[in-house]
């Protein structure tokens, strides 16, 4: 994993599964990570991990959407992981 200290990332579908291990391993790697998820449970488990900062989110609100990003700043990493099944 590349040296990520002093980058700021944004992980969409952070929650659980492969958003949830990007997000860790952005944050030990030393990047200050916004995780997003729909699901408020499994984000208040990554909040309490330092370097992540848990936001919950409807991505399919585009207002929404607008509202976080507009609110971020520079981003260096955008991983969207989320999808539709």
């Amino acid at each position: 994993m590349p040296d990520l200290k002093n980058k700021r990332a944004l992980v969409t579908a952070a929650g659980q599964g492969i958003g949830r291990a990007c997000v860790e391993h952005f944050a030990a790697a030393g990047a200050e990570v916004v995780a997003c998820d729909i699901n408020g449970e499994t984000l208040a488990k990554l909040d309490v991990i330092d370097g992540i900062t848990a936001l919950k989110i409807d991505l399919t609100d585009a207002d929404a959407i607008t509202e976080v990003v507009a609110g971020l700043g520079v981003l260096d990493v955008l991983f969207n992981c989320a999808g539709f099944v």
